[in-house]
């Protein structure tokens, strides 16, 4: 017969539990996560980077001029009623681009730079985007930090040819609302250009949610940012986000649209 002693069982029973705790779901690498992807810049060094959030409804512009255009807008329209699942923001198509706030162009890529003058500006200026990234986004904010206008321009077979079509609808309209930077310290993400994932991952869900918590404001610098974060974090908590979220983040996903 093998006995097991009482502080071998409480032991076995602490160690089971802490492994059950996936690495995003611990508070310290969330609020270091958050940091990393909303508040620095990955084409831009920023010396006083702050917060940066829509503060009204987004109105979304579809065009385009290469591929299946009612595949692509079904896709975006997928992606983007779950980002305001996630947020509580508004997001609605609009066909007409004086009332559009964020413009969303599928093109090719040899018409890339011709899209980047008309709703971007001089190519010239994002040149490192241009010669590094697959698809493009870029945003203009207000004197609060409240994000008011995106572009994001999507070179459709150039996309495809990199097997990243799904991965540009996915990240550069989710990094238009307030997550504009890439790391390789976080994980699992899209915000990760070293990563497999395709679709938001738990921790992107995470984010999210934070980035919109009344208890963040934009314009908050780092230091005011990690003083609210113990807030935010037991939000999280009491809202069994962090618990659940390899669950949540699957409602209304483009993934479970796609039975992927």
């Amino acid at each position: 017969m093998i006995r097991f002693s009482p502080f071998w069982l409480l032991t076995f029973f602490i160690s089971s539990f802490a492994l059950s705790e996936e690495r995003w779901q611990n508070d310290a690498y969330i609020q270091d996560s958050f940091i990393k992807i909303a508040l620095e810049r990955e084409y831009k060094e920023t010396k006083y980077p702050k917060l940066i959030r829509w503060n009204k409804p987004i109105k979304l512009f579809f065009e385009s001029d290469s591929g299946d255009a009612s595949l692509q807008k079904e896709l975006l329209s997928v992606h983007a009623q779950h980002l305001a699942h996630i947020t509580g923001l508004s997001i609605d198509f609009t066909n007409d681009p004086k009332q559009a706030n964020i413009f969303v162009i599928f093109t090719t890529y040899d018409n890339i730079e011709n899209k980047v003058r008309q709703y971007i500006g001089d190519p010239e200026k994002i040149r490192a985007a241009l010669n590094e990234a697959i698809c493009l986004g870029n945003f203009s904010r207000n004197g609060k930090y409240e994000i008011t206008k995106g572009s994001i321009i999507i070179p459709v077979d150039y996309a495809r040819r990199k097997a990243r079509f799904l991965d540009c609808i996915v990240e550069e309209i989710t990094q238009l609302l307030g997550l504009p930077n890439d790391s390789n310290d976080v994980f699992p993400s899209v915000f990760n250009d070293v990563s497999v994932d395709t679709y938001l991952s738990p921790l992107d869900y995470l984010l999210l949610k934070a980035l919109y918590s009344s208890h963040l404001k934009p314009g908050m610098d780092v230091a005011q940012t990690k003083a609210a974060f113990p807030k935010v974090l037991a939000e999280l908590h009491a809202n069994k986000d962090i618990e659940n979220a390899a669950q949540r983040v699957q409602k209304y996903s483009l993934k479970t649209y796609l039975g992927d």
